[in-house]
């Protein structure tokens, strides 16, 4: 897989954690393929992009980091979620999801869950992340309800205990 190059906020650890889990999701979701139309959704500094090194559609709440606007006009081969649904409430990844299903009832859906176990609080606090669930509006357990209802698994990864990823369809 291509090195990020980029200055990220990620340090040590952090970082080979993280670029394992995008590692992870590109050569299991096989996101390399060219012709693929996919929507990161909720990019940050856009890690999925530039380790695909190709365009992607990138969404995000901050303005300066999103790409598009209107993400949900579009159609796309693959969604990906990664460590972001934690910080939506329960009814709006609801209403996220309808309208995806909408406009790409065949489409991939890529879930990336930190696990908020006793390793994720321990790893944070080593790596001096004491703030690493600030913000979140929903936990671990209400994300996977969600996933269980709405979506069909069709496997499921685990990244070092630390985290899960989901692939799913409608």
């Amino acid at each position: 897989m291509k090195k990020i190059d980029i200055t990220t906020p990620y340090k040590g650890l952090s970082k080979f954690y993280f670029e394992k889990i995008i590692d992870t999701i590109i050569t299991e979701g096989n996101l390399s393929k060219k012709k693929l139309k996919i929507l990161d959704f909720g990019c940050g500094l856009k890690f999925l992009q530039k380790k695909l090194n190709r365009k992607i559609f990138n969404y995000d709440i901050d303005k300066n980091l999103t790409e598009i606007h209107r993400w949900e006009i579009y159609k796309y081969d693959i969604v990906v979620f990664n460590h972001v649904i934690m910080y939506m409430t329960k009814s709006e990844f609801i209403q996220i999801i309808k309208k995806i299903k909408k406009k790409n009832k065949k489409c991939i859906i890529i879930i990336g869950l930190g696990r908020e176990k006793f390793l994720n609080k321990l790893l944070a606090y080593l790596t001096l992340r004491f703030d690493h669930l600030k913000n979140t509006k929903m936990n671990y357990e209400n994300q996977i309800k969600i996933i269980s209802s709405n979506f069909k698994i069709i496997k499921k990864k685990n990244i070092y205990l630390l985290t899960e990823i989901y692939f799913c369809k409608f």
